[in-house]
């Protein structure tokens, strides 16, 4: 089958799906470095910092990267991500178990994303805010000492490029293929791997009706 046999919606679907392995790869980066860097003893110190500075102050500490945990969400979604790998070709040529995977790994990569992003928003304490309240409580001589202990400062420029182009992408690759199914579903019916229609197919078989009535 050649590219001009490819409906123009598939087309733009399989470049979606593609375009999720490079943003998989740097999801796996930024979650690695924060791994690493909430597992340094930096990072420990800076812990026990915030956590005296609080006790002794009331200054809440400012909302971090993840403390670790989410990190392991960046390189669970990452993998999602390379999948498509293998997955794009797949979803190209009209297999119809690719395109069903390729919906719902998409799926859960953007509400992963959606949620970690929500997280970060709902604690909206920077470290600017952080740093003027030390100086508000005339401890402005501890700001070094924290600064001294933060992870680099282009990091989290990093992880919001990573976060918010997987969840952007993931969104893409679901309307992309939920239209490419509604539009041109012939050509996974009729590309793909033979056998009973699945769950999207009836879906997608319910969506045309309603786009065209008199079909």
């Amino acid at each position: 089958m050649t590219g001009k046999e490819t409906p123009r919606g598939v087309r733009v679907a399989t470049v979606l799906a593609w375009l999720m392995v490079p943003a998989g790869v740097l999801l796996i980066a930024a979650g690695v470095l924060d791994l690493a860097y909430w597992g340094s003893p930096g990072a420990a110190r800076l812990t026990t910092l915030m956590t005296d500075i609080e006790t002794e102050y009331g200054v809440r500490p400012p909302a971090m990267i993840r403390a670790g945990g989410g990190a392991v969400l960046l390189v669970v979604a990452g993998a999602a991500g390379l999948a498509y790998a293998g997955l794009a070709p797949l979803i190209g040529r009209g297999v119809r178990w690719a395109r069903s995977w390729g919906l719902g790994v998409a799926a859960a990569v953007f509400l992963t994303g959606l949620m970690t992003i929500g997280a970060d928003a709902s604690q909206p304490a920077y470290l600017r805010d952080y740093f003027t309240s030390l100086t508000w409580a005339t401890i402005g001589d501890r700001i070094p000492l924290v600064q001294a202990q933060l992870y680099p400062a282009w990091y989290p420029w990093l992880e919001d490029l990573a976060q918010g182009a997987g969840t952007v992408l993931a969104l893409g690759v679901v309307v992309a293929l939920v239209w490419a199914g509604v539009t041109n579903a012939e050509h996974f019916m009729s590309r793909g791997d033979p056998g009973e229609p699945d769950e999207w197919d009836t879906a997608i078989a319910r969506l045309r009706a309603d786009r065209r009535p008199g079909e």
